[in-house]
């Protein structure tokens, strides 16, 4: 019998929605500018295979963002955000907006089903609406998908199978952005009889998602760079602070949700605890998403204190706590937009530097950044300078200038650790996983791989100048940093890398598995 060969690509976190911007120098709210490129690959795939070997195209979560979608107040203006609608009609709209927004994608994603190859969706956490009966419906008959044979779509919790490679969006490791997936399937329950849902029987939405629509979405239209710029707690925040005193506020309400967050504990990497993350097993531990206790990790007790007391003037010593969690390099939810409507661009020299014993390798030590944190908090508008000095070494100290390379090996990472967990359980060799936005191409400890298909959003991190060892270089590159996010100069700090991962397979096993940039005219 003939083996049969196949390919399978896979593609995650396009965020499609956000209005654009609406005059010269904006961004709007979308964070995916690439959907030409998107229709032009998928229009690509329906068309180069051979005749006789269908493909399969795989939408690996966050496929629409409904969180870039406001509702309007009836006779106002303003935007009103929220984390998840109840009412399937309201999520309806909401789909039909996006499609309109990005229709050239849709439009290929047509004529990829009508040539007889194969699409399966996943759900993520920027789009739990399309999990509602209804809405299913409706984004069957946008694709033109007259049956479950060319769509098939998961929203209930399960991975995906593709062979002997494992498929899943990845947010069930991120205690910000699991899902409770038990209560999801109440409120179908319920809307598929047309029955009303009781406030008990609601699903919560997750704390990032709250954390996007209440915090994050309002600070966006004067800040646009909050949701692009990785990593997002360690980086965008931070900036936030150096350039409005006044977002102060934001750690607060930020740490609140922290809470919310840790309540979606993991008994293993790779196991969630609360059974509505689908998962029976009794806690063994306590930990967060980040798969550590929510204790502060990295400093000692000197200065642990010492930034407690420095926090604490400024949040309370409860909150200071709780924020000291958050600085741990493995923590760091998919944070998304806030808004403030004063603007004071940053202006200044840097006046002091890190000592030779705070910096190593380009970066300055955990302590010192903890401490630089503190003083973001704490510093007025009158004082840029001392503003620009905290926010060079907490950047130094949190930031990764490696943050986007393919290879890059996080050992502490939720999702690789997750990953090498589903690995060694076998059957499968290669996990694939999306989420954090960083594609990855790692080994695993079973021989397999461990696969992360980046996004085909816009992305922005902070200049590898910013950590050069020479005063001069790097001063000077964080100054133009500033300078060109308080006047709106994105251009040169703005990256698109539209990233998938590409399996080959012989039957049910994984022949070949890679992550590829995609490049037009470039083969696929």
């Amino acid at each position: 019998m003939t083996a049969q060969r196949r390919r399978a690509y896979i593609v995650s976190d396009l965020h499609l929605g956000g209005a654009g911007p609406q005059a010269t120098g904006e961004r709007g709210f979308q964070i995916c500018t690439q959907t030409a490129a998107l229709a032009e690959m998928i229009d690509r795939l329906a068309h180069e295979q051979p005749s006789g070997h269908p493909i399969e195209l795989c939408i690996n979560g966050d496929f629409v963002d409904f969180l870039a979608e406001p509702d309007t107040a009836s006779g106002s203006n303003d935007l009103i955000w929220t984390p998840l609608r109840d009412d399937a009609k309201v999520a309806e709209q909401l789909l039909l907006t996006v499609v309109s927004r990005c229709a050239e994608v849709f439009a290929a994603l047509r004529r990829f089903v009508e040539r007889g190859h194969k699409l399966t969706v996943l759900l993520g956490n920027h789009d739990i609406e399309l999990a509602y009966p209804r809405v299913r419906q409706l984004l069957q008959r946008q694709l033109g998908v007259s049956d479950q044979v060319s769509l098939r779509f998961i929203y209930d919790g399960e991975a995906y199978a593709i062979g002997d490679a494992l498929v899943e969006h990845g947010n069930r490791y991120d205690g910000w952005n699991a899902i409770d997936y038990d209560a999801l399937r109440r409120v179908c329950s319920l809307q598929s009889r047309g029955q009303p849902i009781p406030s008990n029987l609601r699903l919560q939405p997750p704390a990032g998602s709250q954390l996007v629509a209440a915090v994050m979405n309002p600070i966006k239209r004067n800040y646009p760079f909050i949701d692009l710029l990785k990593p997002e707690s360690t980086a965008a925040v931070p900036l936030l602070l150096a350039l409005e005193p006044g977002s102060r506020k934001l750690i607060a309400q930020f740490a609140k949700l922290a809470v919310k967050a840790g309540d979606h504990k993991l008994t293993s990497p790779s196991l969630p605890t609360r059974s509505g993350d689908i998962s029976a097993a009794p806690q063994t531990e306590r930990t967060s998403f980040a798969g550590g206790d929510l204790g502060f990790r990295g400093v000692g007790t000197d200065g642990d204190g010492e930034l407690r007391a420095l926090l604490g003037e400024a949040l309370g010593s409860d909150q200071a706590s709780l924020f000291l969690s958050l600085l741990a390099p493995t923590a760091g939810p998919a944070m998304r937009d806030g808004g403030f409507t004063s603007r004071g661009p940053l202006r200044g020299d840097i006046a002091a530097r890190p000592s030779d014993k705070e910096r190593s390798g380009g970066r300055d030590s955990f302590f010192a950044g903890g401490l630089s944190w503190a003083r973001l908090i704490l510093s007025s508008s009158s004082d840029p300078e001392g503003r620009l000095k905290a926010l060079r070494i907490a950047l130094r100290a949190f930031c990764d200038p490696t943050l986007f390379a393919l290879g890059k090996v996080e050992p502490k990472e939720p999702l690789y650790r997750a990953a090498q967990e589903l690995g060694q359980l076998g059957p499968f060799r290669y996990i694939v996983m999306g989420h954090t936005h960083l594609a990855r191409d790692l080994p695993l400890s079973n021989g397999g791989r461990y696969l992360n298909s980046g996004t085909w959003a816009d992305l922005m991190c902070v200049p590898d100048a910013v950590f050069s060892d020479d005063p001069g270089v790097s001063d000077g590159a964080l100054r133009r940093l500033v300078d060109d996010i308080a006047e709106r100069r994105y251009e040169r700090l703005i990256m698109q890398k539209p990233t998938y991962v590409r399996l080959e397979l012989l039957d049910d096993k994984v022949v070949s598995a890679s992550v590829e940039t995609y490049q037009s005219g470039a083969r696929l």
